[in-house]
């Protein structure tokens, strides 16, 4: 599909809907700056709470995490990196 065709599309779509929701989420997306993730609202509260957990050193490392469960995802061999998760 071109360029040209798909925002054509687009604009029939755009124009046939009456599904507020839809047109209010292409609106934001359109009026967003470029690069900028936004985090919707129900994620927010579960980063406030890792970031709060990781500054009060309430995490634990890859190694006390391989320790306690001893994972042996391939041949039944420890794991050794995190790049074999």
């Amino acid at each position: 599909m071109t360029l040209t065709e798909l925002k054509t599309s687009l604009h029939q779509k755009i124009d046939a809907s009456d599904n507020v929701a839809l047109l209010e989420q292409l609106y934001a997306v359109a009026n967003q700056p470029d690069g900028v993730f936004l985090i919707p609202e129900n994620m927010r509260e579960g980063i406030r709470q890792g970031i709060t957990d990781a500054s009060k050193g309430r995490y634990h490392s890859w190694a006390e995490f391989e320790k306690k469960y001893q994972l042996a995802l391939v041949c039944n061999e420890p794991l050794k990196s995190v790049g074999r998760l």
